[in-house]
């Protein structure tokens, strides 16, 4: 009969380590995960924050209503998308309406789009959190509205 730890004691080390190891990823959330520690290329915002995207529009991540993007690890025909409830401040207006990652959305003056989404989708971690999302958004004005107008001679 083993003492209490002689069992352990047996196992090698490098097994030991290779068992905690194969154990983390399960513990890991959104936030932790390698390479993806948020948005690359600009400042991001959470569920619940908000970003102003141009002098008079800001818009505020209320839920993830879906994502069904492509995991990172896998080719797809389709590389999915995500849909999130917002809420739209349009000069003193309040709206809420639902973005879609592949098709801008059409507000007064110009269209709002996701610029950056994180973290990336993989089949490798926990589900996305929904706390655990950042988003980036665009937001392009129509500066071609008077480009049709006759010019005054």
């Amino acid at each position: 009969m083993l003492e209490d730890g002689a069992m352990l004691r047996q196992v090698p080390i490098i097994v030991q380590f290779c068992i905690v190891l194969a154990a983390l990823p399960a513990c890991s959330t959104a936030a932790d995960r390698p390479g993806v520690p948020g948005c690359r290329t600009m400042e991001c915002v959470g569920v619940g924050e908000t970003q102003q995207v141009w002098d008079n529009v800001s818009i505020t991540p209320v839920e993830v209503l879906e994502d069904s993007r492509c995991p990172i690890e896998a080719e797809c025909v389709w590389e999915g998308r995500v849909r999130l409830k917002a809420q739209i401040d349009l000069d003193d207006a309040v709206s809420y309406l639902t973005l879609d990652s592949d098709e801008p959305l059409r507000i007064s003056g110009g269209s709002l789009s996701f610029a950056e989404i994180a973290p990336d989708m993989s089949t490798a971690w926990a589900p996305i959190r929904q706390k655990d999302y950042r988003f980036g958004f665009r937001f392009a004005p129509d500066i071609m509205e008077d480009a049709d107008a006759p010019t005054e001679q």
